[in-house]
């Protein structure tokens, strides 16, 4: 099942960019609701997987999001 997490960036490059959590959404549209700014970002996960071990850009991510 692919979820969407929606994450506020504050500061710093990968692999320290420092962001905050703002929720996880069943659909894309609800995740690009909750964005306030072109500082949010969307991104989509899958339900019950383990990402990598090391720091990557999320895969797909929309940043800087246009709402």
């Amino acid at each position: 099942m692919t979820l969407w997490i929606c994450g506020e960036y504050k500061s710093g490059d990968i692999p320290n960019a420092v962001w905050d959590f703002v929720g996880i959404f069943s659909d894309k549209l609800k995740a690009q609701d909750a964005c306030k700014n072109q500082n949010y970002f969307i991104a989509p996960i899958e339900l019950d997987s383990v990402g990598p071990e090391v720091s990557i850009v999320f895969p797909n991510i929309e940043y800087p999001f246009k709402y």
